[in-house]
């Protein structure tokens, strides 16, 4: 038997499969498209658009996709499915409406494209942004016989692996508010950060985990907050607070984050959301200024851009 050749094949595979599992770095031309994408996917103006984000940022903006391009994930399909009367959660999506899709490209460009550095959105947008006119959350619930039913929830935009799914590819952009608008740019913008948590694309600096003692065991929020921790009490790691940091800033305003708020109950879990943790009644020892401050340094110097700024444009009324 060839062992040479054997051990040859499976370093071939295992390269293949780690290749397709990432974001390539190159900039490929449509006929070149190594995950069976071709762009332009129609004859529109706004293909042309598209084209040139994906030029740009290496990301494929897709009006016209199956199953897989939403629900894959490397553990498997994301598929809400009914069995034995009980719907997995998930969510279920349909392709944008054409007529539709020139005013959902804009409405994604102020939402989201505007808002970032050319340096960021290369390093962190995903592989994919599907171009949605249906996004509903499921869920299972109580009808008021106590029967299981199925809770179906329109919402704005949802992450799965490596991809973004954006709604409003539909009649209901040309009738948005600015409510429905900043509403939009808080959904989308909190799923670019999941998504970029969920593809461990960015790790806490050296400054951010000496910062905080992980280490000693905690029963309340007082005592996590004391040390700048804000995700919680129990089996909180360095990565997940910076995440929260991230997420923190992105969807939050200053004036939410410096909200008079009173310290909330151990009981309380998950975690609270971070609203008030820079007041110093939750902030007791101005140890989340000065992490939250690490992170939004860093992220200044790095990739040129304020994460403050998306939280406040996301809440202009807070």
């Amino acid at each position: 038997m060839n062992y040479k050749y054997i051990l040859s094949m499976i370093a071939t595979c295992a390269l293949l499969i780690l290749n397709s599992c990432k974001k390539d770095e190159e900039t490929l031309t449509p006929s070149g498209i190594t995950d069976g994408y071709v762009l332009p996917q129609g004859n529109n103006d706004f293909d042309n658009t598209i084209v040139d984000y994906y030029k740009k940022y290496n990301t494929y903006l897709l009006y016209k996709f199956d199953r897989k391009d939403i629900y894959w994930t490397p553990i498997g399909y994301t598929i809400p499915t009914l069995s034995n009367g009980y719907w997995s959660p998930g969510h279920e999506v349909l392709m944008a409406e054409e007529a539709y899709i020139p005013a959902q490209l804009a409405l994604l460009k102020t939402s989201l494209f505007d808002l970032y550095s050319e340096k960021f959105l290369k390093k962190f947008l995903p592989s994919k942004i599907l171009l949605c006119s249906k996004i509903d959350s499921i869920a299972m619930g109580f009808n008021e016989n106590f029967q299981y039913v199925k809770i179906q929830r329109n919402v704005g935009a949802y992450t799965y692996y490596n991809s973004i799914c954006v709604n409003y590819g539909n009649v209901n952009v040309t009738t948005m508010t600015a409510a429905d608008r900043t509403a939009f740019t808080k959904k989308v913008n909190t799923m670019l950060v999941e998504s970029i948590m969920l593809r461990s694309l960015t790790t806490p600096t050296n400054d951010f985990n000496n910062s905080a003692d992980y280490a000693t065991s905690m029963t309340t929020y007082a005592q996590s907050y004391g040390r700048g921790i804000i995700a919680g009490y129990s089996g909180v790691t360095s990565l997940t607070d910076w995440g929260l940091y991230i997420k923190a800033m992105v969807t939050l305003s200053e004036t939410q984050l410096n909200k008079d708020v009173e310290m909330p109950e151990s009981w309380i879990y998950p975690a609270p959301a971070p609203v008030g943790i820079l007041n110093p009644k939750i902030d007791v020892n101005g140890q989340i200024q000065k992490r939250y401050t690490i992170v939004r340094n860093y992220f200044i110097s790095e990739y040129g851009i304020d994460l403050q700024t998306i939280g406040n444009a996301a809440n202009p009324s807070n």
